[in-house]
């Protein structure tokens, strides 16, 4: 945490690490008016909590991803690089990002039902983290998760959508390590977008996975998007992720934009 106010070549800056899930949300809530900037080194995870306690706030986040996929930050521009993304705090540039409000949570970049969540969860409890983990648990998943049917409300329509295999709504424009699920996404357009991918024959699963690494997923025959600033889902099962991390919510899932709610430094 730093305040922007004092020399730079004489401020130390507050350390403060966490000590348990949820807590970073009670750090960043509860340092938001001491300091001009409250920096978050860590995943989406950590992000996300530090992110949650500066909502609505003046206090400027600013992202050190050390991460297993960094979807936030990659889709932000923020350097991985450690020095870079140190130096990124000081040369960088301020902008309001949209927050998503779920229930009574928030994510800044994706939360998804589905197989979305089945990996999210899977991926939680994997001993080894990183892109190839990832793609692994997708391959398995894709070829034997079941279908579900879901119900939703947005735009003034009510419709039910069959043969679900993943449900994302995202804000940022991927999952993290460049796995891009909505390549429309703009971050600060005051809309969310929902990527359905219903259930595909065993056969054209690689031509699928080529349109999600290069950026095309939407050009599949499966995949559909809805564009919104509200949308109600009614799920059948509980399991969900938020910005990867796996929790449970209730069957009910509203989700609303907070336009311009989040101040972040990017390059």
């Amino acid at each position: 945490m730093i305040d922007k106010h004092l020399n730079k070549n004489l401020f130390k800056p507050t350390i403060i690490y966490t000590e348990k899930a949820q807590h970073a949300i009670k750090i960043s809530s509860e340092n938001a008016t001491k300091y001009d900037i409250i920096v978050a080194v860590g995943g989406d995870g950590s992000v996300n909590e530090i992110g949650k306690g500066l909502i609505n706030t003046n206090t400027i986040l600013a992202i050190i991803p050390t991460g297993s996929g960094n979807g936030l930050a990659r889709h932000l521009k923020i350097p991985l690089a450690l020095k870079k993304a140190i130096r990124l705090i000081e040369t960088g540039k301020v902008i309001s990002i949209d927050s998503i409000k779920i229930n009574d949570n928030y994510f800044f970049c994706t939360a998804g039902v589905g197989i979305d969540a089945h990996i999210s969860w899977k991926f939680a409890e994997a001993t080894k983290r990183g892109l190839s983990t990832y793609i692994k648990l997708t391959l398995k998943s894709v070829f034997n998760y079941k279908a579900i049917n879901y119900e939703l409300e947005y735009n003034n329509q009510k419709r039910q959508i069959k043969k679900v295999m993943l449900a994302t709504f995202a804000n940022a424009n991927q999952f993290g390590n460049n796995v891009i699920i909505s390549p429309n996404s703009i971050i600060n357009d005051g809309f969310v977008r929902l990527i359905i991918v219903k259930k595909f024959p065993f056969i054209y699963a690689p031509i699928f996975a080529y349109y999600m690494l290069s950026k095309q997923v939407l050009k599949s025959r499966y995949t559909e998007e809805i564009k919104s600033t509200k949308i109600t889902m009614y799920s059948p099962e509980q399991k969900i992720h938020i910005d990867g991390e796996p929790i449970k919510m209730d069957n009910k899932i509203e989700v609303e934009v907070i336009p311009n709610s989040l101040k972040v430094i990017v390059p």
